[in-house]
């Protein structure tokens, strides 16, 4: 192997960035809008349509990258295709911001990240969720709503500066809100949240009583985080 080569899979140490992470149609986009108006630049290459008309802040590399690490962890190409992103996030001499919805991916993140890592966990009620996601015709996902918010749990646990919030709480703009941005360093304008934005609301959907525990841990973090 080449010098170059094995420079490739040497891992890039992560400057500032904080990560955006919740199943879809939780509101991570919300978030991220959150975080911009504070002043943190995202790596994105996905535009606006009409189920997120200020855009989804996602990367399209990043996107296929979740996938194979939740499968194979480091793999040469994925420890490739990590530095990439690593790089292009290192760009900004400010903080940098990266989505990413398979939550057990974050942890790929944190072991280069470390003291430079934060992020925001977002979680909705998982019928809400669920609707919103046949509403935007997603049937399936790689991973489940139980198994993806979770896997938030952990992150939660594993990422000292981290705050979990719920959808629910940014739709109704509570000023608790704004409490647990500025205890991971962030003035966000909570003139960004637009009541247009809510796509479902006390969905009838059956959910099972494992979703219900989860989603109540969930809100007890996020008492935690709001405090």
């Amino acid at each position: 192997m080449s010098d170059e080569n094995k420079n490739d899979l040497t891992p890039e140490k992560m400057g500032k960035t904080v990560i955006v992470s919740g199943h879809p149609r939780s509101g991570t986009s919300l978030v991220c809008q959150l975080l911009e108006s504070a002043g943190v630049k995202f790596l994105s290459d996905i535009g606006s349509d009409i189920y997120n008309k200020e855009g989804y802040f996602e990367y399209s590399l990043e996107k296929e990258l979740s996938k194979r690490l939740i499968e194979q962890a480091m793999t040469d190409e994925n420890t490739r295709d990590l530095n990439k992103i690593v790089k292009l996030l290192n760009e900004n001499d400010g903080w940098s911001g990266l989505k990413i919805v398979l939550t057990p991916a974050i942890f790929f993140y944190r072991h280069i990240g470390r003291k430079n890592l934060k992020a925001v966990f977002i979680f909705r009620n998982p019928a809400d969720s669920k609707a919103s996601m046949l509403r935007r015709g997603i049937s399936q996902f790689k991973l489940s709503w139980f198994d993806n918010n979770n896997a938030i749990i952990a992150a939660h646990e594993n990422i000292k500066n981290s705050i979990v919030i719920s959808y629910e709480t940014l739709m109704e703009k509570k000023p608790c809100i704004i409490n647990a941005f500025k205890k991971i360093g962030f003035n966000i304008d909570l003139n960004r949240i637009k009541k247009i934005y809510r796509t479902q609301k006390n969905s009838g959907m059956i959910v099972t009583k494992d979703e219900m525990k989860v989603y109540k841990k969930l809100k007890e973090l996020e008492k935690k985080s709001c405090r």
